[in-house]
């Protein structure tokens, strides 16, 4: 009930950019719930239900038992995130009043904002209900004061292992990155697996993920916390760098990590080529369905390794967020539908959904704290890091980032490899082109 197909997404919404008023947005009309009936457009794209199916009529369901008044009509949007914010791009930058409001990366809020695509609202909550999310996750959706985004779901990675192999060794779980390089090899030498460790080294968001978490291992950071400054210099870099280096030379990791992502990892694991895999929640179910993994029901999964001497349990945090449109006519309602899923929502996510929630209240209740699900269950006791997306150039700060760890893999020194990524963040952080 109020769920309706929208338009299909590659079809611009060029009549609702011809009539959007040229007016700046008031944010104060975000604050006004309309008593009359009203249709609200959302671009969405998806969040998987724990059946297989997808959350979004469940959502929605429960958001009108609250405001009966309000339907939704969804714009599905494209499968790549790429096109996504290109299309928004497009029509939000023609000043669209539609969609009024849209499912967007966690990685859009500083670009988004800096060129008006977003609606600031940070005024809409209180402090003390915004506090009820995770530290990484505010600084994500924060630029200059102000926050664009309200969260949706967040993703976070894990280490995923083969219990079997752990036990038949009687080794434990590692818990730094020296111990996981020495599990690995012994492993290894004595036949009973290909590879110790595989992760995503390809050129790609994936190894800025990898770089992000692994130099917050090492006590460093690529950006300064504002998002302003170059920071990816002195031992942290060269230790985090150097690590990746290492895991490809010592041949933990094979050489072809550095064309993997995502699901070259996955069917590696799954395969039973290796020991270790670093991933995110949804690899769980794939690795442990006898359907798709010929290592089901001999898989662990754990938090992360840190250093020897510095703390582990460390995870880049991904997720998506809902933005409201600054040119909609319909604020109210769209404030309303977008605060319902970052509040209520949320443990409609937690009973319900295949994804994370984001709340502190949903992380920790008892859907998510009592599954059989281990990266569930697990996922309250991570320490979330952000990547630094608080500037509106980081698809270039990114590419510096990404471009500059996957050389280190290739052969080109470790020092060499910092030095060229700081110099190049801080031509992307001057807007030069890379």
């Amino acid at each position: 009930m109020g769920i309706a197909a929208g338009t299909a997404a590659a079809a611009p919404l060029v009549s609702a950019c011809s009539r959007a008023s040229a007016t700046p947005p008031d944010p104060a009309e975000a604050q006004q719930v309309p008593r009359h009936e009203t249709t609200i457009d959302w671009w969405y794209s998806s969040v998987a239900a724990k059946d297989g199916g997808d959350l979004a009529p469940r959502l929605i369901s429960a958001f009108r038992k609250r405001y009966p008044q309000i339907s939704v009509n969804i714009i599905k949007a494209p499968a790549s995130t790429d096109t996504q914010r290109s299309a928004l791009s497009t029509q939000l930058g023609a000043g669209s009043a539609s969609p009024d409001v849209y499912q967007g990366d966690i990685t859009w809020a500083a670009q988004f904002g800096a060129a008006s695509f977003a609606l600031p609202v940070e005024s809409l909550l209180d402090e003390e209900e915004w506090q009820r999310y995770p530290k990484a996750l505010l600084t994500s959706l924060g630029y200059q004061g102000h926050r664009y985004a309200f969260p949706l779901y967040q993703d976070q990675p894990y280490l995923y292992y083969r219990h079997d192999l752990l036990h038949k060794h009687g080794l434990r779980v590692p818990r730094t990155w020296e111990e996981l390089m020495r599990t690995a090899q012994r492993v290894q030498r004595a036949g009973d697996i290909k590879h110790g460790f595989v992760w995503q080294g390809n050129v790609y968001e994936g190894m800025t993920c990898n770089v992000t978490e692994i130099l917050a291992d090492a006590g460093g950071q690529a950006l300064s916390a504002d998002g302003s400054r170059a920071t990816f210099e002195g031992p942290a870099a060269e230790r985090a760098l150097g690590l990746m280096r290492d895991l490809v030379t010592s041949r933990v990791s094979p050489a072809a990590v550095a064309t993997f992502i995502e699901q070259n990892t996955i069917d590696d694991f799954t395969g039973g080529r290796s020991l270790f895999l670093r991933n995110w929640p949804y690899a769980w179910g794939i690795a442990n369905a006898p359907a798709s993994s010929s290592v089901a029901g001999r898989i662990g999964a754990a938090l992360r390794p840190g250093f020897e001497g510095r703390e582990g349990g460390l995870g880049c945090l991904g997720g998506w967020c809902n933005y409201l449109n600054p040119h909609s006519r319909k604020l109210g309602a769209a404030a309303a539908f977008a605060k319902f899923i970052a509040q209520e929502g949320q443990m409609v996510l937690a009973e319900h959904g295949a994804q994370l929630p984001t709340t502190r209240e949903a992380l920790n209740s008892r859907w998510i704290r009592g599954s059989k699900n281990p990266v569930y269950a697990l996922a309250p006791e991570m320490k979330l890091v952000a990547r630094p997306t608080r500037n509106p150039s980081y698809p270039q700060v990114s590419k510096a980032i990404y471009t500059h760890a996957n050389r280190v893999l290739t052969g080109v020194p470790v020092a060499r490899a910092v030095a060229d990524a700081q110099d190049q963040l801080t031509a992307a952080l001057a807007g030069e082109s890379l």
